[in-house]
């Protein structure tokens, strides 16, 4: 089959591989649509921990097109999408319901082959059924999931103000859930004005161009109750103490490279009661989040900028890497 494979940091090939086999309780999924994370891009970079050479990928959805022998709940000609979180269900963090600490968690597209090919085997207990939702829907349910259990750790509650820093995919799907929990005022920050445009017409109240300028003018509206960051990108993420309320809240949830150090006040933190939270993984959100699509609640599919073939891969990294973009999604050819 063809697929994408990450040999060593820079280094990413579209290429015939080996047909996976499927276990007793695995299931088989020719895959559809898959949603190019900034996750991926780190992976491709060398600065994030991945198990290389990796079919990358951990953002998609497809068809099930095999089943293994004991497997119950899921059938040949299913329309499904994957959690690809995969906790090894015994340590104390698993019992404790916190899987996404396990000390041998792995994750399909990280650390497992993942959906960046033409087909995928997976564990049944990680497929979802999407019914009728599209797969470019299905290919967002996973980092859908992630924003929501960002919100779970940060909390919203109604009539706080809001300022996101980033107005990507991620970006815009934060904005939608605070939006669902209460926010009165939303705000974001973003290099790009296109981006901020496009925030605004998905309900962004006010947006601000991530300058030099910008301490002074949010210095002058007045700080916000909650500050999330969705850049990842280390300079960003050490001036958001700034833009918060005495007491307010922070959340790391762009993914800035492993071993970034940022500097931080200890002083400001303690006299301002600063809160500061981060946020990791999906941790049992991803019913929640397919409800909401289908019901309408969150549009995901307006996230979405560029639809490329996986043959296109280093396109779109490329697009990437130059922020010049939304969600990428990446369709491989047909199996078979």
């Amino acid at each position: 089959m063809e697929a994408v494979v990450i040999k060593s940091p820079g280094k990413a090939e579209f290429t015939q591989v080996e047909d996976p086999s499927v276990g007793p309780q695995e299931v088989a999924i020719a895959v559809k649509a898959a949603g190019l994370c900034g996750t991926d891009l780190h992976i491709y970079q060398g600065e994030f921990p991945a198990s290389l050479p990796l079919i990358p990928g951990h953002e998609f959805a497809g068809e099930v097109i095999e089943i293994g022998p004991e497997v119950t709940t899921v059938s040949v000609g299913d329309r499904v999408t994957v959690d690809p979180t995969v906790p090894c269900r015994r340590c104390p963090f698993c019992k404790s319901h916190k899987e996404h600490f396990c000390r041998q968690f792995k994750a399909y597209g990280v650390s497992l082959p993942g959906g960046f090919a033409q087909k995928v085997v997976v564990k049944e207990e990680n497929v979802y059924s999407i019914g009728g939702l599209s797969y470019e829907q299905g290919a967002l349910i996973e980092p859908l999931a992630c924003v929501l259990h960002g919100m779970e750790i940060v909390g919203v509650d109604p009539g706080e103000e809001v300022l996101i820093f980033g107005a990507g995919p991620i970006g815009l799907l934060l904005a939608q859930a605070c939006k669902i929990k209460g926010a009165s005022i939303l705000a974001a920050a973003d290099l790009f004005q296109e981006k901020l445009d496009f925030a605004q017409s998905l309900g962004v109240d006010e947006t601000f161009c991530n300058s030099p300028a910008l301490p002074k003018q949010v210095a002058e509206r007045g700080k916000f109750d909650l500050v999330i960051d969705a850049t990842g990108i280390p300079q960003v993420v050490e001036a958001l103490p700034k833009y918060v309320k005495d007491g307010g809240r922070v959340l790391y949830f762009g993914v800035c490279p492993q071993g970034t150090q940022i500097n931080l006040d200890p002083f400001d933190v303690y006299r301002r009661e600063l809160k500061i939270f981060g946020t990791f993984s999906l941790l049992a959100n991803f019913l929640p989040a397919i409800s909401l699509v289908k019901k309408g609640r969150m549009n995901v599919e307006a996230v979405i900028s560029h639809k490329l073939a996986l043959s296109e891969i280093k396109q779109a990294l490329e697009l990437m890497r130059d922020r010049d973009s939304r969600k990428i999604l990446l369709f491989p050819g047909e199996l078979g």
